[in-house]
């Protein structure tokens, strides 16, 4: 079998259809369908179920995935590890952001990493915490940024810092914050629905000051939320930065400081990468700008 067959069964499966997969991989959609063919044929399994909907995997299929993952990734490592050994790093790693740029000091991280490596690059991906656990797993990145802990065992964290967030109240509900939770029960309070670890510390602090808000907005992303407070349209959840951003763009934000709005800020990949050079040094840079030995 070859490589590119391995790559188009595995693109094949992320995007469930034939076309999409072709427009991914700049080929054309019969000869998608000739490598699955020819892949099948080689392994003697059938990999994927047709439907008019698209391509489902078998539960072959769905265990060869992984498989195909792994030899993907050692092929891409193999490639690296013979490009580096001139003394020089060259590779480029997927990156997922679990919040904004500036808070994960990602300017600073480019900086330094391409003073002393010039020919690493990264290739940066928005995306929730658990997205990206998820997509490291899968091999869709190399690295990230995470707020809460491993959610996998064959996941390594460097711990960046414990990150503390705020109630954040708009200017117009000022008067009321010296009553405490208790006299912003009946205000709208933005949350976010996702599977997001920062919104796990919502429901222990609401149980543990026995509070609940009679009127909740589900809002998905957190610079939206950012905005909505600044716009004095409810009470949130925030970072004192993002506090702090919302005060330049809308009204005065103010905050309340609780010990129990805490969690952890940590920097993953797989524990099979970490001493990948090329890894290394990303690790080594992330730990350099953000002051961690």
């Amino acid at each position: 079998m070859e490589l590119y067959q391995l790559k188009t069964f595995v693109v094949v499966a992320e995007e469930g259809h034939l076309t999409r997969a072709s427009v991914r991989l700049h080929t054309s959609q019969p000869s998608v369908s000739a490598h699955i063919k020819a892949l099948e044929e080689e392994l003697d399994t059938r990999l994927f179920i047709r439907t008019p909907k698209g391509m489902r995997l078998t539960e072959a299929g769905q265990r060869l995935r992984a498989k195909a993952l792994d030899v993907l990734q050692a092929a891409r490592e193999l490639k690296l590890e013979a490009r580096n050994m001139g003394g020089e790093l060259v590779g480029d790693l997927a990156m997922g952001l679990n919040t904004d740029a500036e808070y994960l000091r990602i300017v600073p991280l480019l900086n330094s990493l391409g003073a002393a490596h010039p020919k690493v690059t990264l290739q940066i991906q928005q995306r929730a915490s658990t997205s990206v656990q998820g997509a490291i797993r899968d091999g869709e990145l190399d690295c990230g940024f995470i707020f809460g802990d491993p959610r996998s065992s064959d996941i390594d964290a460097v711990l960046l810092e414990t990150t503390q967030f705020l109630v954040a109240v708009p200017d117009i509900w000022r008067d009321r914050i010296k009553g405490g939770l208790e006299a912003l029960a009946d205000l709208p309070w933005i949350l976010d629905p996702s599977d997001n670890p920062v919104q796990k510390l919502v429901e222990p602090f609401f149980q543990s000051h026995d509070f609940k808000p009679s009127n909740q907005l589900e809002v998905d992303g957190d610079e939206v939320i950012r905005v909505l407070v600044a716009a004095g349209k409810g009470v949130s959840f925030l970072r004192r930065n993002e506090a702090e951003a919302a005060n330049r763009i809308g009204q005065t934000v103010h905050v309340m400081e609780f010990d129990e709005l805490s969690i952890d800020l940590s920097f993953v990949c797989l524990k099979r990468r970490d001493q990948d050079p090329v890894m290394r040094a990303v690790i080594d840079h992330v730990k350099k700008v953000w002051g961690v030995d």
